[in-house]
């Protein structure tokens, strides 16, 4: 419609100059004057006026409008004038390296890196790959993703793809992820140092905790012998007593000693177990396959060491049976003895509260039953690591 009007504007100008043309004429010769241009001429100068005035209102406004349609519109050089303002670099290329379009930003780059505007994309992307850049530039990655710091701290990143016959070379300020990165691998290591620090702790904790367990055993023990030599006085001078049962207590006192005295072998863990109950005339027995890792053998004979001590110094037990069932999701660890049943629910001391904790924070199961018999079981998953 407005280029129909925009014709029409055009025939009524054309129309009327031809009319005024045609007055002119006759003044000067005479001839046939048409009708119209006669009416014309007899009318007020302010009719054409006008008529003029319209038509170029008209006209301005279909010129203004098309200025504010090519400001806005989507035109090539719209296109070139946005990528020369993105922060990012950009230059696409032919294949065989001729440049198609670079931005601004790819142009200050490849100066600030090499001296030189891009000529080429081929060399361009050989030199980031592979040449020295200038003086007080830092290369910090070469490859596929090179990387570069800039004399101001800057870090670029350049990275080149094929896009439908099209080479495409980006280059991004990737400054404050390097600073992330960097960030996250200083917390990590405070993490790791902690993480060390906290497992000390553990240890030295559950030292502590067998330090202070056994000490309390030397204490009991001076009691138990304190009392067996009371037994043992009284008997001497009275003769009186069972002698069956005072010999049976110096026989408890002296098996728990022996096994407290019982230095460490370098061997692994369950052998250890059984050398250290030989020596006290104790059995251990093992039934079933043990779990490959090292350190869950150790966890279950550590517990079998604190179930074998328990048994002697409490129910005069002379053999130790440790029962491995292996399920299809998880290992079962059963410890058995043939003392007497105890009388009443087991406290855990500190070796088993231990074991315990150990054992639950790996997601296992610790059990204690003590009717019709003492059973101790210890349930984990397959695959999971008891740390000692």
């Amino acid at each position: 419609m407005k280029q129909l009007l925009l014709l029409a504007c055009t025939s009524v100008i054309a129309a009327m100059l031809l009319l005024y043309a045609s007055v002119i004429r006759a003044e000067r010769a005479p001839a046939y004057i048409p009708a119209v241009s006669l009416w014309l001429e007899k009318q007020d100068v302010i009719l054409p006026l006008l008529v003029w005035l319209a038509i170029s209102a008209f006209l301005i406004m279909v010129i203004i409008e098309a200025v504010n349609q090519r400001k806005t519109a989507i035109t090539p050089f719209s296109i070139k004038e946005s990528l020369d303002r993105l922060e990012t670099g950009l230059c696409f290329s032919q294949p065989n390296g001729l440049v198609i379009l670079t931005n601004h930003k790819m142009n200050e780059l490849s100066h600030a890196l090499f001296g030189k505007a891009i000529q080429n994309a081929n060399l361009f992307w050989k030199a980031l790959v592979s040449d020295q850049p200038v003086e007080g530039v830092e290369r910090i990655a070469s490859g596929e993703q090179p990387e570069f710091r800039l004399p101001d701290g800057t870090i670029c990143t350049f990275h080149r793809e094929a896009l439908d016959g099209v080479i495409q070379i980006t280059a991004a300020d990737t400054t404050h992820q390097h600073q992330l990165v960097a960030e996250l691998q200083s917390r990590h290591r405070e993490l790791e140092d902690m993480n060390a620090r906290i497992r000390g702790y553990g240890d030295k904790v559950d030292e502590y905790v067998i330090a202070r367990e056994r000490l309390e055993t030397r204490v009991n023990l001076h009691g138990f012998l304190g009392q067996a030599l009371l037994m043992t006085r009284h008997y001497l001078q009275y003769d009186s007593g069972d002698p069956k049962k005072i010999i049976d207590i110096w026989q408890r006192n002296i098996d728990v000693l022996r096994l407290e005295a019982e230095p460490q072998q370098k061997t692994d863990s369950m052998t250890s177990l059984q050398n250290a109950a030989n020596a006290i005339g104790m059995q251990v027995h093992v039934n079933g396959q043990l779990p490959e890792s090292a350190q869950t053998c150790k966890l279950i004979a550590a517990i079998g060491a604190e179930t074998l001590t328990n048994a002697v110094r409490h129910a005069g037990a002379r053999q130790l049976w440790i029962d491995v069932e292996e399920t299809e999701a998880s290992h079962v660890i059963r410890y058995t003895n043939d003392g007497t049943v105890p009388a009443g629910p087991i406290t855990e001391g500190g070796g088993l509260n231990t074991a315990r904790r150990k054992i639950e924070a790996a997601g296992g199961e610790m059990h204690i039953e003590t009717i019709p018999q003492f059973v101790l079981t210890i349930i984990f998953e397959k695959g999971v690591t008891m740390d000692v």
